[in-house]
C-alpha cells in the first residue's frame, strides 16, 4: 500500500534554477573548452589564447588566472631558463615548480572567482 501511495503523489515541481547559478554553468562550461599558454618575457608573464569560447570577457577569466598564479614564481622559472639546463630537465624541474606551488590549485580558485565575477557584472548590467 505504501508503493501505491507513493505512485499516486504528484510529481514535485522542478526547481528552477536561480539566474545567478545558471549564467555561472554557462560560462564555467564555457570555459572549459579555452585553451591558453603562458609565455615569460623578460620577467612579465604573459598569456595567449589558442582556443577561444567566442566571448573575449571568458577567455580573460583563463588568461588572468594563468597570469595570476604564474607570476609569483616567475624568478624560479627565469632561474630555470637562465641555467641553459637540458630540455628533458628544464621540462622536469618547471613542473616541480608548478607542483610544488600548486598552480593547478590557484588557476582553479583564480578561473571560479572570474566566473562568479562576470556571472555578477552581466546580471547587474541587466538589472
Amino acid at each position: 500500500m505504501l508503493a501505491l501511495a507513493a505512485l499516486v503523489q504528484p510529481a514535485a515541481e522542478p526547481v528552477e534554477e536561480p539566474v545567478a547559478d545558471n549564467e555561472i554553468t554557462v560560462i564555467g562550461r564555457k570555459l572549459q573548452d579555452w585553451r591558453g599558454t603562458w609565455r615569460l618575457n623578460d620577467g612579465t608573464v604573459s598569456c595567449k589564447t589558442r582556443r577561444s569560447t567566442g566571448d573575449k570577457e571568458i577567455d580573460a577569466i583563463g588568461c588572468d588566472a594563468m597570469v595570476q598564479c604564474i607570476a609569483p614564481i616567475s624568478p624560479e622559472f627565469a632561474a630555470i631558463e637562465a641555467a641553459n639546463l637540458p630540455k628533458a630537465e628544464a621540462q622536469q624541474r618547471a613542473n616541480l615548480l608548478l607542483e610544488s606551488a600548486k598552480i593547478g590549485d590557484c588557476v582553479f580558485a583564480k578561473r571560479e572567482a572570474g566566473i562568479a565575477a562576470l556571472a555578477a557584472e552581466r546580471r547587474s548590467k541587466r538589472s
